[in-house]
């Protein structure tokens, strides 16, 4: 009898992490199928530099956006498990956290006040930084946190893609040349602040979201709560997004167009690891209390798709790196082709070092630990990216990207070998993996 409920329960938990999956595979291929039609228009009608300073902007608004969200990506779809049973204290949560939020996005536009007196390459381009300031703004209103704990994919998937699809022809319209630079921002930050106009009005028509509550203690605890998370977040900041602002600051517009775009072809190719884990996040969490056995068995199949799928793109994307930065950059990105190949090797290391920190550490209490090597890894990327970017450009700080993803690695493997109760998980899951394999094959 246990053996049948067993059984049943696994299947369960299955079909609801494919269904997930397909609706986030569904969102993030439509919104990069959007995306993609109008990076290459964008990267040749702007040209590498007028290209270089929009990516300076959206890597300065990336940074306030980081501090908006504050980890809630992730501390919030924990949060909503536990209270998505009772509606009053959801809503409350709900709250709070938009509450924290804006806090936290007046605090950011203060950051950007201040950095604009001290660096005069911000504030030359300060009208484009504004436009891509949106995005910031718009963030504090975004519930995609609330649909991804109540495991409302497809809906997410609706809500984001609508947004995408409503903004997409605007950039062939209004973008004809290097000048439209600033046009070209503002259009982009409009996508996510008119998801968030959606996302509010589906959350409250959904019964979710209902009369505001505004408690200041509770937006604290909130921010107490997500701290752990929002170290982790703002280290992976200190990676790319450091090293944009780097190149900016040291090598000109020019090797920041060149590493923006290798990055965004980057991006692209991370698609269904990213989704994998943002789909397996809040399943494990929740199996991990009761069933730990499944969530051991799911941890270990997560891991084993996520380095395949990435092992399929960088092997694609180092064979073919020229073909692909001519036909979707041109000519004017010669640069990019070593740029792609250093960044296809960090992404199999990356994405093997997100996985076990976010599916295996955190479920184990290991938040600390993980935003603290985090942290340590941007730190390192930064310090080796402000030595070989002014000397190297974008392939400078694709190699300081790849020296800090190797050190995290090495020290999460170090953390496993160390603790029983982790390899003993771990153990139960490749050995659940087998056994599925094994069937499978019979």
């Amino acid at each position: 009898m246990k053996m049948a409920i067993g059984k049943k329960s696994d299947g369960r938990a299955a079909a609801g992490v494919g269904h997930n999956f397909i609706a986030m595979m569904a969102l993030q291929l439509g919104a990069y199928a959007m995306s993609f039609a109008t990076f290459p228009y964008l990267a040749r009608v702007l040209g590498p530099h007028q290209f270089g300073i929009f990516g300076y902007a959206t890597a300065i608004a990336a940074y306030g956006t980081t501090l908006t969200e504050w980890g809630f990506n992730l501390s919030g779809p924990r949060a909503v498990v536990e209270f998505r049973a009772d509606p009053v204290r959801l809503n409350e949560l709900i709250w709070s956290i938009i509450s924290g939020k804006a806090i936290l996005c007046v605090i950011s536009l203060g950051a950007l006040g201040l950095a604009i007196s001290f660096d005069h390459r911000l504030a030359d381009n300060l009208s484009v930084v504004l436009c891509s300031w949106v995005a910031v703004v718009a963030n504090v209103f975004t519930m995609y946190w609330l649909m991804q704990g109540l495991e409302r994919f497809r809906l997410l998937a609706i809500v984001v893609l609508v947004a995408r699809l409503l903004m997409l022809p605007l950039t062939f319209i209004f973008v004809r040349r290097p000048q439209d630079v600033m046009v070209a921002a503002l259009i982009q930050a409009s996508g996510p602040f008119v998801a968030a106009a959606i996302s509010m009005v589906v959350a409250h028509r959904s019964g979710v979201l209902s009369r505001p509550y505004i408690s200041l203690r509770a937006a604290r605890m909130r921010l107490a709560q997500g701290f752990g998370m929002f170290v982790a977040t703002a280290s992976v900041s200190l990676f790319s997004t450091a090293n944009t602002l780097i190149l900016g600051a040291t090598s000109g517009a020019y090797q920041v167009g060149v590493f923006a775009a290798a990055d965004k072809i980057r991006n692209a190719g991370n698609i269904v690891p990213a989704q994998i884990n943002q789909v397996f996040f809040p399943r494990i969490n929740a199996l991990f209390r009761d069933r730990r056995d499944e969530s051991a068995r799911l941890t270990a199949l997560g891991l084993c798709i996520v380095q395949a799928v990435t092992s399929v793109f960088v092997v694609g994307l180092c064979i073919f790196a020229s073909e692909i930065s001519n036909v979707i950059l041109g000519d004017a990105y010669s640069g990019a082709v070593s740029v792609l190949r250093t960044l296809g090797m960090c992404m199999i290391i990356g994405n093997f070092s997100y996985f076990i920190g976010l599916q295996v550490l955190i479920p184990f209490g290991g938040e600390k630990i993980r935003s603290g090597i985090m942290l340590f890894g941007g730190v390192i990327n930064v310090l080796v990216a402000l030595f070989c970017a002014p000397r190297f450009g974008a392939k400078g700080a694709a190699a300081s990207l790849l020296v800090s993803e190797i050190i995290i690695a090495a020290l999460y493997v170090l953390i496993i070998i160390m603790r029983r109760d982790l390899i003993a998980y771990l153990k139960i899951g490749i050995i659940g993996v087998c056994a599925l394999v094994r069937r499978h094959e019979k």
